[in-house]
């Protein structure tokens, strides 16, 4: 989009293209697209091979594989960057920021993902909006969701190491935490601590890329057009308001129960005998069946507070669902029922289980079925006229205490989704909506991969006045900010005012917000 007046307007879509009276600025901001290759690599689409060159666009299905002595950096959502090592094979299963999804069949790649300065926010928002990124390995799955290094290892025949150098990750439901080292063994996750300053030669090409990145940001407030710009003040953009409407996903949820809310490729329904994708756009009906594949997941909306969570390999049977009741079965596999709020007085009955042992829900909490058993970690439910509460496993006719600590990877990505409610400074509201905003926001305003005229490599350009930083040290100080928001360029002082952040209200007892 090219637009010709002293206010810079900006509409987010794959490329951008940013004016003022003489210049322009041209980047882009989704899919994934190489930007530095050193050596022999290449990308396999279909049944073609083709060498991997700077500012390619590489697309769902394609296969990057590197020889000896060669490395990649390719591009993930603005301000993520994956860098691939020598003898490593790569599988890109989805690019879309909100379902990065990477199968590593074998070798190395490490992740690096910028952390940005959030005044007034407390660390959970900060961390929890960060948008989830899952690779997959033959024995293992890992869950990035927060800045930081990450260095991940995997061996065809079944080993994966989860190297994390800053910041937080989780591989098979373990939390690997900053300076740790993680790996599978016979289906159990061992971890241990590192020496940081042990580095081998694609460790420092990793970091030496991302010195380079950011060396390239900070030079470009000294170049035409960003320093003519910069002199003449113009430094805003107007970004779309795109919350109008908004709710979980950042689109209008229904209010009929059973909108499908996030769907991966892999997730099918049934309404008989033949089985379709599933999409967002499906309208699914009593009797309806769903499955999902491995390492694909669903979440269904079925009221505005009300989330149900489908684990991959899984298949559940929606055998009631209107506005009056809902039932669900869980025919093989997990699936998890988060209800942020319950109004008994308005509630309808929702029925959850497995083949031969069900319960009625009764009060806000998290519910988990895995087949026959049903796991109360927070409220309550009605099982043979029987009020039972958190936390407690119901296996059969036999009750028992449970453990709230997640247990696997779908736990942690329900957490991920969001749980419970809070209170966000002026109403309570159910944390999986709040998040979703959030993220929707953060990715809208964080910034642009900027390609430089005359170079090979683009550079991350950030939108707003948040100081982006690398883990590896340095921060992205030649940016535009909002309208509104000033700069920060990281030696002025300058930060945006302070605001409240959001106050984590679950486990629930009955707190209303300050004033009520």
């Amino acid at each position: 989009m090219l637009v010709r007046a002293s206010t810079v307007v900006v509409v987010l879509l794959a490329f951008l293209t940013v004016s003022g009276q003489d210049e322009s600025i041209e980047g882009f901001i989704s899919g994934i697209r190489a930007n530095a290759v050193k050596g022999e690599v290449v990308y396999q689409r279909s049944d073609a091979k083709f060498p991997l060159e700077t500012g390619m666009k590489l697309d769902q299905g394609d296969i990057i594989r590197s020889s000896k002595g060669s490395y990649a950096e390719l591009l993930l959502q603005p301000g993520n960057f994956l860098r691939v090592s020598a003898d490593t094979e790569l599988k890109i299963f989805n690019d879309e920021h909100d379902k990065m999804r990477l199968k590593l069949i074998q070798g190395t790649i490490i992740i690096e993902n910028l952390s940005r300065d959030n005044a007034g926010f407390s660390r959970y928002v900060i961390d929890e909006a960060t948008e989830l990124i899952r690779v997959i390995t033959a024995d293992a799955e890992v869950f990035i969701n927060r800045p930081g290094i990450f260095r991940i290892n995997a061996n065809a025949g079944g080993r994966t190491e989860v190297v994390v150098r800053e910041g937080e990750a989780a591989i098979n439901g373990f939390k690997v935490k900053k300076k740790r080292r993680a790996v599978t063994t016979g289906g159990s996750v061992t971890v241990s601590e590192i020496d940081a300053r042990v580095e081998d030669d694609f460790d420092t090409w990793s970091r030496e890329r991302a010195g380079l990145l950011v060396q390239a940001n900070k030079a470009l407030k000294k170049k035409e057009p960003w320093s003519k710009r910069l002199m003449k003040g113009e430094t805003e953009i107007e970004v779309p308001d795109e919350n109008q409407n908004d709710n979980a996903g950042g689109r209008v949820i229904s209010a009929r129960p059973g909108t499908v809310n996030f769907v991966e490729d892999g997730v099918e329904f049934s309404r008989g005998k033949d089985w379709q994708p599933l999409t967002e756009k499906t309208q699914l009906e009593a009797g309806d069946k769903l499955r999902t594949q491995v390492n694909s997941l669903a979440e269904l909306v079925l009221f505005p507070d009300t989330h149900f969570r489908i684990d991959a390999s899984s298949e559940v049977l929606l055998d009631q669902l209107s506005s009056d009741a809902i039932a669900l079965k869980v025919v093989r596999g997990s699936a998890i029922v988060d209800v942020a709020r319950f109004d008994r007085k308005q509630a309808p009955q929702i029925i959850i289980g497995g083949s031969s042992t069900s319960v009625t829900i009764n009060d806000n909490g998290n519910y988990r079925v895995d087949s026959n058993t049903i796991t109360v970690r927070e409220g309550k439910v009605m099982f043979h006229e029987r009020s039972i509460g958190g936390c407690k496993r119901i296996e059969g006719e036999a009750i028992s205490d449970c453990d709230k600590k997640p247990v696997d990877n779908f736990d942690l990505w329900s957490q991920h989704r969001g749980e419970g409610e809070l209170y966000n400074g002026r109403a309570t509201v159910a944390t999986a909506t709040y998040l979703a905003r959030l993220r929707r926001g953060r990715y809208r305003n964080a910034g642009f991969w900027y390609q430089e005229p005359g170079q090979t490599s683009y550079t991350f350009v950030p939108f707003t006045s948040q100081l982006f930083r690398s883990p590896y040290g340095g921060n992205y100080s030649t940016a535009f900010a909002p309208r509104g928001t000033t700069i920060n360029r990281g030696d002025s002082g300058i930060r945006t005012p302070s605001r409240r952040g959001p106050e984590i209200m679950r486990p629930r007892p009955e707190i209303k917000p300050p004033g009520q």
